[in-house]
């Protein structure tokens, strides 16, 4: 299983029909993705016009593409002052991969997360050191480490602290699938709440965890499971439609 499946999976499986991509670079994932209606959004969009055409030959509904060129605080900023009420069914983060943006774009996430919907994060299971390297931009991790392997930065930090705020509230299913360098998925509880999520912020005590802590003890530190896991929680659950 991969991004494109996991996220295709929960789609089907929620009839989900709003998707939002937070990091889509150039659409491989986002353009793929089946979704009446989809929202891209990244400073710095390398989907170019051709294979804007391609997919709309392919899926007539890729015509309803939104495509935004703003950064995740800008978008999330603009929602909540224009849409305050819009909600996305099926989010997907894969944005800057630092452990401090990817937990601000998760607590966004959630305010604008459909209470029935679920949220994927990429890269959340780094296998080594140097692939969960901190750094300011996948550019930065390539001048640090080489160009031979990919990047996941410190995205991982990010998870762990949200599991750890999860341990009071009880009011989220978190997990990670052992694919793609770590999916993280996470659904709301039916005591979701989303106004008690606004006051966390990140912690320079996760900024500072070591790769070591993750290295350990992954199936404590992310919740890391095996992929089919996301079919029995979905059949054990019974999801309803969103």
């Amino acid at each position: 299983m991969n991004r494109q499946k996991a996220i295709q999976l929960l789609i089907d499986r929620l009839h989900a029909r709003h998707y939002l991509e937070i990091g889509v670079f150039d659409g491989r994932c986002f353009m793929e993705i089946r979704a009446p209606y989809k929202v891209a959004v990244d400073p710095d969009m390398k989907i170019t016009f051709r294979y804007k055409l391609h997919a709309i030959r392919k899926r007539v509904e890729n015509l309803r593409n939104q495509y935004k060129h703003l950064t995740s605080d800008a978008y999330f900023a603009s929602l909540q002052s224009s849409s305050p009420g819009r909600l996305f069914d099926v989010i997907f983060i894969d944005g800057l991969h630092t452990y401090s943006q990817t937990f601000i774009d998760i607590i966004h996430a959630l305010q604008f997360l459909n209470p029935k919907g679920a949220i994927v994060l990429h890269d959340i299971n780094p296998d080594t050191e140097a692939l969960a390297l901190p750094a300011s931009s996948r550019s930065a991790a390539m001048q640090a480490v080489g160009k031979s392997g990919g990047w996941c930065g410190d995205s991982w930090k990010a998870f762990h602290h949200l599991i750890a705020c999860n341990r009071s509230l009880n009011q989220l299913d978190l997990f990670t699938l052992n694919c793609d360098f770590g999916l993280g998925v996470i659904f709301p509880k039916e005591e979701f709440n989303r106004n008690d999520w606004k006051g966390f912020s990140p912690e320079s005590h996760y900024e500072n965890l070591p790769y070591e802590v993750l290295d350990r003890n992954r199936a404590d530190v992310i919740k890391l499971v095996e992929p089919d896991f996301i079919n029995q929680y979905l059949n054990s659950k019974q999801l309803k439609s969103v």
